[in-house]
C-alpha cells in the first residue's frame, strides 16, 4: 500500500471548512464557539469571526511598537499583523509551542489580523453551559463569560470589537 502524503495546509483548511459545515446545518446550530487556551484560560472564539487557524508562522518583528504586537507574517501571500493575545489581554507574553497556532480574523472585518493563542481545546456548545455574567455596552470584546458542567469559566471573545478597538489598532509606541 502506497501512503498518500498529507499536506498540512489542505488539512487544516480541511478541518475548518468542516467545523463551519456542522456549525452552519441547522440541527448543529448549538455548536459554535472553538474552544482556545490563552495564558492558561478558557476562550470562546465564534467560527464565523475566523477564516482560518494556522500554525505560528515566520514572523517580522517591527521596531518601535507594543510589545504585544509582534510583527507581520506571511500567511499564503498576504500580510497579517500578529498579536500575542496573552499580553495584548495584560499577562505575560506567551510561550510559543507546538500547540500553538494563530486565528487569522475573518476577511469582512476589513483587517489583516492574526491572534497567537496557546492552543486549541476544540468545539464547545455554549447552549450546554450557563452564562454566568453579561457585560454591558457595545464596545466589550469580552461581554459573555460562561460556565461549564466541570465548573469552569469559559470568555467568549468578540473578534469584531477587540480588533476595531482603538488600543488594538494603535500599534505604535
Amino acid at each position: 500500500m502506497a501512503k498518500q502524503k498529507l499536506n498540512l495546509q489542505t488539512y487544516q483548511q480541511d478541518i475548518l471548512a468542516r467545523l463551519k459545515n456542522v456549525v452552519g446545518s441547522p440541527q448543529n446550530a448549538v455548536i459554535s464557539r472553538l474552544g482556545v487556551s490563552i495564558a492558561n484560560k478558557n476562550y470562546l472564539v465564534s467560527l464565523a469571526d475566523i477564516s482560518e487557524v494556522v500554525p505560528v508562522p515566520q514572523v517580522t518583528k517591527i521596531p518601535l511598537t507594543q510589545d504585544w504586537f509582534l510583527g507581520v507574517a506571511n500567511v499564503r501571500g498576504n500580510l497579517a499583523a500578529i498579536t500575542d493575545l496573552a499580553r495584548f489581554l495584560g499577562d505575560a507574553a506567551q510561550q510559543v509551542s507546538s500547540e500553538s497556532r494563530v486565528l487569522l480574523a475573518h476577511a469582512r472585518f476589513g483587517l489583516n489580523a492574526g491572534l497567537l493563542i496557546e492552543r486549541l481545546i476544540g468545539l464547545r456548545d455554549v447552549n450546554a453551559m450557563q452564562l454566568k455574567h453579561v457585560k454591558s455596552g457595545s464596545d466589550a470584546w469580552d461581554s459573555k463569560l460562561y460556565q461549564d458542567d466541570n465548573n469552569q469559566d469559559w470568555q467568549e471573545i468578540n473578534i469584531e470589537v477587540l480588533i476595531t478597538k482603538k488600543e488594538f489598532l494603535q500599534v505604535a509606541i
